[in-house]
């Protein structure tokens, strides 16, 4: 071979070689920015050196000698492909970062897709100028694909080169077909290692738990469980077959109102000395409202805190099938209502958790709006206006609120606490926007109650206000959730408006299992046997709660009037004991002080998550 195609050869090869290593720069930015798992660098790098293979060999066959004819056409195909290969990666990265900011989890394709479809409303949800979003979505890709046709003529003599480098190294001139057959099996043979390695189970599970950016962002994620085993695809169905049915009891509108990434110490009904929530406030003082002193989500998660609520089931235990509260009030006669900010469809698929199409009377989430932007609570106003007034047949709502998450749509007029700039990263701003979040969500509750009072939904009714997780402000140096299990990532309310004035009997500590366990007492309803949860109506507590968040594991047990925390972390082993009343934020572990044989007690109920207690 020639000096100069030599030249052209390496030159060539450099083309793919610095893909590759920005693509490794990037990949370790994400992953040290995020604290997240270093596999996830080799993960990442498999995707984009197989990607990288595909198209040298799709580029190959497309310079091969049966090709020739159509290279005017064909040298500026592979290097529109590669260019727009390379637009997409550069969306991946955008998506994954704003996606772990904003989010704690990466924005997928589909979710993106929803917000593209109200542009206007990711100047808001950025915090941004529309000239950057413009710039960062459209201006700057388009150069990306204008450079790659800029370069057709290096990359297609690249191609020429290395096609001839192959010819000259391993076969005779004469064998052409020989040449082309050989491209055509790499070709193939490529396409079928992508696709095992995309949409084989195991493969394809990893890289998701793992969150490794091309997988998460272009695949729908089908294992909302990561990796946890579940016991099979039948968990609850014949539980929820032979539960009784056409029996008497009190059809009261069953309300359940999610805030998202709610903790209830910055509620003024709490004692916060902001005031984030007047109506709440109110409601409370007039007697109206029953609040549980204490109260924890199982999970720092939404999927696994939501479906807590909705089948009172610890993460560990739940499966696709578990007997939900929706489901037992369908099977009573109750309409089904979801009215939920935020695109639960594609979110790990939580709408399919809530039942199929044919379960819903009405459903409207963020990829069905007309009017707002994924995260705009105000999804919930434009579902309500389709519900009909009351007209005696009892109805389940299900509302889901994002103003106290970072991800949520929050108004100018709500602003009360500045600053609160999204662009600076410090508990002062993080915690003025959450606060004024907070604000608004509690706004949004209260013409929540006064549209559903005005269609005659309120007056026979119970209504649960809850969160399915907390929210870092800052604490151990974290901002947000999805992060341990300790108090600021659980800590939720528990809030009943009864329009009986019902008197519950435990008001002092629960979790979110308890919630569909007590709505189903009140109701005069059995409590189903699969749910873990206990009735609030009862005066006991359980003995033991049980929280996790990926390889974190907490549980509380209750001993009269102390709460103790065991917390472990089944990949370092560490592992600590707080007591909730005394040190509610857990600054002080008193796992030495603790008598050895009580501390294997809190350790044996590991067993609860499926884990084996180390010794």
């Amino acid at each position: 071979m020639q000096m100069d195609e030599k030249y052209k050869l390496i030159k060539f090869s450099q083309l793919f070689f610095f893909q590759i290593l920005i693509s490794l720069i990037v990949i370790i930015l994400f992953q040290q920015t995020f604290l997240l798992k270093p596999n996830i660098i080799l993960g990442h790098l498999l995707v984009i050196c197989c990607i990288n293979l595909f198209f040298i060999v799709l580029g190959l066959l497309i310079n091969s000698k049966n090709l020739i004819h159509y290279h005017g056409i064909t040298k500026y195909f592979i290097s529109s492909l590669y260019g727009i290969y390379i637009i997409l990666l550069y969306y991946t990265y955008i998506f994954s970062f704003l996606g772990k900011s904003f989010n704690s989890r990466i924005y997928t394709s589909q979710i993106i897709m929803g917000y593209l479809k109200h542009t206007n409303g990711l100047f808001d949800a950025l915090s941004v100028s529309p000239l950057l979003v413009y710039t960062g979505l459209f201006f700057i890709p388009l150069l990306i694909l204008i450079v790659f046709l800029w370069m057709t003529p290096f990359i297609h003599q690249g191609f020429q080169v290395f096609k001839k480098c192959i010819s000259i190294h391993y076969f005779h001139n004469t064998l052409i077909y020989v040449r082309v057959n050989i491209i055509v099996f790499l070709l193939l043979s490529g396409f079928v290692f992508g696709t095992v390695l995309v949409k084989h189970s195991s493969i394809s599970s990893r890289l998701f738990r793992m969150e490794e950016p091309v997988v998460s962002f272009f695949l729908k994620n089908n294992d909302p469980f990561q990796g946890q085993i579940i016991s099979d695809d039948h968990e609850d169905v014949r539980i929820r077959h032979d539960y009784p049915k056409n029996i008497n009891f009190q059809k009261k509108n069953i309300i359940i109102i999610v805030i998202d990434a709610l903790r209830s110490d910055h509620l003024g009904l709490f004692g916060y000395k902001r005031k984030t929530s007047p109506f709440l406030d109110s409601l409370y003082a007039s007697g109206d409202l029953t609040k549980i002193k204490l109260s924890f989500s199982v999970a720092g998660a939404s999927f696994a805190g939501i479906n807590g609520i909705l089948r009172s089931k610890i993460w560990a235990n739940m499966g696709y099938n578990n007997f939900s509260l929706q489901q037992l009030l369908k099977d009573q006669g109750y309409e089904i209502n979801f009215l939920v900010s935020g695109d639960h469809t594609h979110f790990y698929g939580l709408k399919s958790f809530y039942g199929k199409n044919s379960d819903f009377n009405y459903y409207i989430d963020g990829s069905t709006t007309k009017k707002y932007i994924i995260a705009d609570d105000r999804i919930i106003f434009e579902g309500l206006e389709n519900i009909k007034n009351y007209q005696n047949n009892p109805s389940y709502f299900h509302f889901h609120l994002n103003s106290a998450h970072d991800a949520g749509i929050k108004l100018d007029k709500f602003k009360i606490f500045k600053p609160a700039s999204a662009r600076q990263l410090n508990i002062e701003n993080y915690t003025n926007r959450y606060d004024n979040g907070i604000f608004q969500a509690d706004n949004y509750v209260k013409e929540i109650f006064k549209r559903l009072s005005s269609k005659g939904y309120l007056q026979n009714s119970m209504v649960v206000i809850t969160a399915d997780h907390g929210e870092a402000l800052g604490e151990r140096g974290e901002f947000g959730h999805v992060k341990n299990v300790y108090t600021d990532q659980l800590l939720i309310p528990i809030l009943i408006y009864d329009s009986d004035k019902f008197q519950y009997k435990n008001t002092d500590f629960a979790t979110s299992l308890d919630i569909a366990p007590t709505i189903v007492d009140r109701l005069g309803l059995p409590v189903p046997e699969s749910w873990e949860g206990k009735s609030l109506l009862s005066k006991t507590n359980r003995t033991y709660t049980f929280h996790q968040m990926g390889q974190d594991y907490a549980i509380i047990n209750y001993m009269g009037n102390a709460k103790y925390k065991y917390v472990y972390n089944s990949k370092t082993h560490q592992q600590a004991v707080f007591e909730l009343n005394s040190d509610p934020y857990e600054r002080r572990n008193i796992i030495d002080s603790l008598e050895t044989q009580y501390v294997y007690s809190l350790r044996g109920q590991l067993t609860q998550f499926g884990l084996k207690p180390f010794k």
